[in-house]
């Protein structure tokens, strides 16, 4: 009767036994099952985001949030996601994203990286006295920050673009020795020294000379179709009136002056406006080899622990 017991004990013991062991299987292929559904999720986003299907990565991403609302990279997602939407060109938007991650992760990269990215933003659709508003605050909220620095080159930029080339030297000045940005910005001090001297076409020559010749202002910006163009449709306003009035048509003759005035008055504007197109697009083309030549770009990287930033810098 002793035994039999004892045979008893064993059984159950060993029965229980070995539904803990199916049972430590069992959750261990579905927290492996899960883990693996996990990285599919943001891994498959992360590939579309990296190939550049931005809007497709918006839904991969959204869809790793809604099944996994308390993963470790939430954060990242949705960072991706402004991400996207921003490298998409719907600027509006995605400022809204950033913006509200900045409330959210406020003190932590994610927030710090976001609330640089509305400089961006704004700097991107050449909005660019937001910008600087922007990237001032930045600087303000994180003068330790490694973007920082970068915060103050896109600052002389933005000074650059709205043609306030003093602004931008002296923001220039304010990146610091050792900065990644310093080699760059001393040299790009030095060529807004040389715009005064890039070959430039005068506004007073073309203005001048398209007043006492129509077209003439248009000849001197090498346009020959348009200086033609303007000097024959002038030529026959002008004698369309003369010979009005001395018919003494006055209506007609009226009617001609007006348009005369009009036409002769645009062969001057016209002629100035081209100068000024020229001269912008020379020192735009000039400026804009530098900004090629130092291009740091940083790529979002997604981890499980947080963000990760890669860098490019072009020499």
């Amino acid at each position: 009767m002793y035994h039999l017991k004892w045979f008893n004990f064993k059984v159950r013991v060993q029965l229980y036994l070995f539904i803990l062991c199916v049972l430590s299987v069992l959750c261990g292929d579905m927290a492996f099952s899960q883990e693996v559904e996990e990285k599919s999720l943001i891994g498959f986003a992360n590939h579309l985001f990296k190939n550049g299907h931005y809007y497709q990565a918006v839904t991969e991403y959204e869809r790793f949030i809604y099944f996994n609302p308390t993963h470790p990279s939430l954060p990242t997602a949705r960072l991706k996601i402004a991400y996207c939407y921003k490298l998409g060109e719907q600027y509006e938007r995605a400022v809204e994203l950033f913006r509200n991650l900045v409330d959210e992760y406020h003190g932590q990269e994610v927030g710090t990286e976001a609330a640089y990215q509305v400089g961006e933003c704004y700097s991107q659709s050449e909005e660019y006295e937001l910008a600087l508003i922007e990237f001032d605050n930045f600087v303000a909220d994180n003068p330790h920050h490694f973007l920082a620095e970068k915060a103050k080159w896109e600052m002389a930029w933005a000074h650059i673009y709205l043609e306030n080339y003093s602004s931008a030297s002296s923001q220039l000045l304010l990146v610091e020795e050792g900065s990644l940005y310093q080699k760059p910005s001393r040299e790009l001090t030095r060529a807004l020294e040389e715009l005064p001297h890039l070959p430039r076409k005068s506004p007073l020559v073309a203005g001048l000379l398209a007043a006492v010749i129509p077209g003439a202002g248009h000849l001197y910006m090498g346009k020959k179709k348009q200086a033609f163009s303007s000097f024959i449709t002038n030529a026959l306003l002008f004698f369309g009136t003369y010979q009005s009035f001395g018919k003494e048509v006055y209506a007609a003759g009226g009617f001609l002056a007006f348009f005369s005035l009009n036409y002769y008055s645009g062969n001057i504007f016209g002629a100035l406006n081209d100068v000024h197109k020229f001269n912008r697009k020379v020192r735009k083309k000039y400026l804009e080899g530098f900004r090629e030549k130092y291009n740091l770009s940083i790529n979002l990287k997604g981890k499980k622990d947080g963000t990760m930033l890669e860098f490019s810098f072009n020499f």
